[in-house]
């Protein structure tokens, strides 16, 4: 007997498509049988005439060109569609009538408008028809291996990934016919390996969403930032961030749609419109997560300083990083970039360091250095313990338990004006992004609050008892502001001398300027407690003057 082995095959396709649509595709969206008098199976599947090399495939395929998603962090090589992710676009595209079959007519209804029609322009998609193997794993060491994806995750017989992998077309038990359910972004963990995702804040808060200004959010079905996870931030279809997807083109935005008080506890947004601040929202599309940062142009973006993958709220002392800015890049000390920053002020030099377009000091210095990596400087004369230990043993004014010995961070000066509310530099009312008070005009009358910030670690009542210099308290009262002589950060070894610029010695010219006497503009240190000073201040001349 003559076995019909063409007859078998189109058997079996009609057996497997019709088992699951009475199952699960009847009444689903993908059941089109309500705009025609065909059953649910024969918009996509046929026994006879189908498209060679598919699945009994029934409709007629998009002969559209798309543009397709690109990202500076993408490793893969994606192309025009291929495969099963050609016949899913033959309706997600909306260039092709739903009913348009093989031999059907070209009329008819199409995909209504929204996040399910893909359209053309697939640059705000997740990327398709693309080879996932293990070398991907190598190049992008946040991506997993290939062979570890589980049985639920169908690359096709290239190995590409397509829009079958994370959809099934008969089964939408989890809604938009996912392979698997995805909460607490199961789906998007299969494939994505973030580093330190398992311990950040995001994947295992609690916090309802309920509230979130953000509709995609609050409207989600999952109801806490842990099981809404990625989708909090990135939209796998239609994203108005198209690189790395996510939901607002701003990027600030998908921060401050949970950061703005209605999810997490802190109103950032209220911080970052402050009269001083790292202005987030000043700036659109400049920021990139490849961006060199000696040569990347001005701007501040919140994932400058924070990985929202990483983040951990963790406590940390002077000068360890935060957990809070675990996993950023930064540059170090002796101005090297580091992938991963290990102590805080490298994330800050990254900007206000060898960066040519650094924020400059309004102060206007005997000696000029805009680079505060180099102000910082271990070798230097004179700085403030951020990057290593103060040089100076002699600082009677600290406040306990600050000794000689304790280092500082940029955000105990740099920070919010309220840090019981919100703490880290995002705006204050103090400028320049001062956590307290700090008067730098002349003619400036001494009070707890003119010198707020000084005062924090340096005792006033030591200051005006004159333990550490003879005639501190003659200066303040004179109206001399602590900025006239003191350069906050410190001195760079490449311009200072342990002679005229220890203990942050470094005047401000438009209220400090030469002797007339002896045209010398200086301060010589002649020992502990002890110096002189060559100037003219106030109207006074120091020619010199002895302490």
């Amino acid at each position: 007997m003559r076995i019909d082995f063409r007859a078998i095959m189109i058997f079996l396709i009609v057996v497997i498509i019709q088992i699951p649509a009475r199952g699960v595709v009847k009444g689903s969206p993908h059941d089109l049988s309500a705009i025609s008098s065909g059953d649910a199976c024969s918009f996509c599947h046929t026994p006879h005439g189908a498209q060679p090399k598919t699945p009994g495939w029934n409709r007629k395929l998009s002969t559209a060109v798309y543009t397709i998603y690109q990202s500076s962090s993408l490793e893969a090589k994606v192309g025009q569609p291929t495969g099963s992710s050609k016949m899913c676009l033959s309706c997600h595209d909306g260039t092709v009538a739903l009913t348009h079959t093989r031999k059907g007519s070209p009329g008819g209804v199409y995909i209504t408008p929204g996040q399910a029609n893909l359209g053309t322009d697939l640059s705000d998609d997740h990327p398709i028809s693309f080879v996932y193997s293990d070398s991907l794993s190598t190049k992008d060491s946040q991506i997993r291996l290939a062979s570890t994806l589980p049985d639920e995750f169908k690359l096709d017989r290239s190995g590409e990934l397509q829009c079958t992998t994370c959809h099934t077309a008969h089964d939408n038990q989890y809604g938009d016919f996912l392979v698997m359910s995805n909460q607490r972004s199961a789906i998007c963990v299969t494939c994505h390996d973030l580093k330190d995702w398992s311990s950040s804040i995001h994947e295992e808060s609690a916090v309802s969403v309920a509230n979130s200004q953000a509709k995609h959010i609050r409207e989600s079905k999952y109801d806490t930032v842990a099981d809404n996870a990625c989708l909090c931030c990135h939209r796998p279809h239609s994203a108005q961030g198209k690189q790395r997807l996510l939901h607002f083109r701003k990027s600030e935005e998908n921060c401050l749609s949970c950061h703005d008080g209605s999810v997490a506890q802190k109103d950032l947004r209220q911080e970052f419109s402050k009269p001083s601040a790292h202005n987030v929202f000043k700036y659109h599309d400049v920021h990139d997560l490849r961006e060199s940062v000696l040569t990347s142009p001005e701007h501040v973006e919140c994932a400058d300083c924070h990985n929202p993958h990483a983040v951990q709220n963790t406590v940390t002392q002077a000068p360890v990083l935060s957990g809070l800015m675990r996993n950023v890049s930064g540059v170090t000390a002796t101005g090297a970039f580091s992938n991963e920053a290990k102590l805080e002020y490298e994330v800050c030099f990254k900007c206000h360091g060898d960066n040519p377009n650094r924020i400059e000091s309004k102060i206007t210095r005997q000696i000029t250095q805009t680079n505060t990596r180099l102000e910082f400087d271990p070798s230097g004369p004179s700085f403030h313990p951020v990057v290593s230990s103060g040089i100076n043993n002699n600082v009677p004014s600290l406040i306990s338990p600050m000794t000689v010995g304790t280092m500082i961070y940029c955000t105990d000066c740099h920070n919010s004006d309220n840090t019981s509310n919100v703490k880290g530099p995002h705006g204050s009312i103090y400028k320049p992004l001062l956590a307290y008070n700090y008067e730098t005009s002349d003619d400036t009358a001494e009070s707890e609050f003119a010198y707020g910030l000084c005062y924090r670690c340096h005792s006033r009542n030591s200051i005006l008892n004159d333990e550490s210099f003879p005639k501190h308290r003659k200066h303040l009262e004179e109206k001399i502001p602590c900025s006239v002589c003191h350069d906050a950060h410190g001195i760079s070894s490449a311009q200072g001398t342990s002679i005229s610029n220890s203990h942050l010695i470094n005047f401000d010219t438009t209220i400090v300027s030469s002797d007339p006497k002896t045209g010398r503009l200086e301060f010589i240190d002649t020992g502990v407690f002890s110096g002189e000073c060559y100037l003219t201040c106030h109207g006074k001349d120091h020619s010199p003057e002895d302490y």
